[in-house]
């Protein structure tokens, strides 16, 4: 048993909403989910996403679904794309 790690591409609905999406990213999901990194990724022609890491327990059955809809039901969330998810 340990952790996992789950990296996702959040791609904003407007390129002006990339910052409060960013904001409302950084407070967090609560326990057990802890923020590895948020940092912004260029895409093209000006275009950003937020890349977004995040640790939690596997041992919970569920959370990854949880972490995926409480990323989505962020306002300006277009859409989400996991990049990679592993046990660390």
């Amino acid at each position: 048993m340990g952790d996992i790690l789950s990296v996702y591409k959040v791609y904003p609905e407007e390129i002006d909403d990339i910052e409060k999406i960013q904001k409302s990213l950084e407070k967090g999901f609560g326990e057990p989910f802890k923020i590895a990194k948020i940092e912004l990724e260029p895409i093209a022609f000006g275009l950003k996403v937020i890349k977004l890491g995040v640790i939690f327990p596997d041992k919970i059955d569920g959370l990854l679904d949880k972490l995926e809809d409480s990323i989505k039901a962020i306002e300006g969330v277009r859409d989400i794309e996991i990049e990679v998810s592993t046990l660390i």
